[in-house]
């Protein structure tokens, strides 16, 4: 009976992991809206901003999903006109991180083409969640003299 008990304790644990680890990777790199007050400058951000939208990734010199995060996001950024990437070391700019509430590595902020904070997306982002968090900011606007 008391193996009975410690097998049924194990599976217990077992299932209630499973479905932590369920939870947590769904929640990666999910876009997710936000509204950040004010826009983020090139001086914020220690480089000039896509004309249409740019991609701040915020890393961490120990963070393993970093280096893949920013090939995608950098892949991406080349196929869409007037996109930027800005990667920003977390730990060299902690103000900056936690003015934005920047908990892990790696975030990416998606700006539109004022600066403005429009979403998020924490964790390592699929191709998918990139493009979508692109594919919903307004098309660049048509110049015309």
């Amino acid at each position: 009976m008391d193996a009975l008990i410690r097998l049924a304790a194990v599976v217990v644990v077992l299932a209630a992991s499973a479905m932590a680890y369920l939870w947590w990777s769904r929640r990666q790199g999910r876009v997710q809206h936000v509204h950040v007050p004010g826009a983020l400058t090139p001086d914020d951000l220690g480089a000039p901003r896509g004309l249409r939208a740019t991609f701040v990734q915020f890393s961490t010199p120990i963070c393993a999903k970093c280096p893949p995060t920013r090939a995608l996001l950098l892949r991406v950024a080349q196929e869409y006109t007037h996109v930027s990437h800005i990667e920003i070391d977390a730990s060299e700019r902690l103000d900056l991180a936690r003015r934005l509430d920047i908990m892990r590595t790696p975030t990416t902020l998606v700006l539109d083409a004022n600066g403005v904070v429009v979403s998020r997306m924490n964790g390592a982002p699929s191709e998918a969640q990139v493009r979508e968090a692109l594919d919903e900011l307004p098309p660049p606007g048509e110049y015309s003299i």
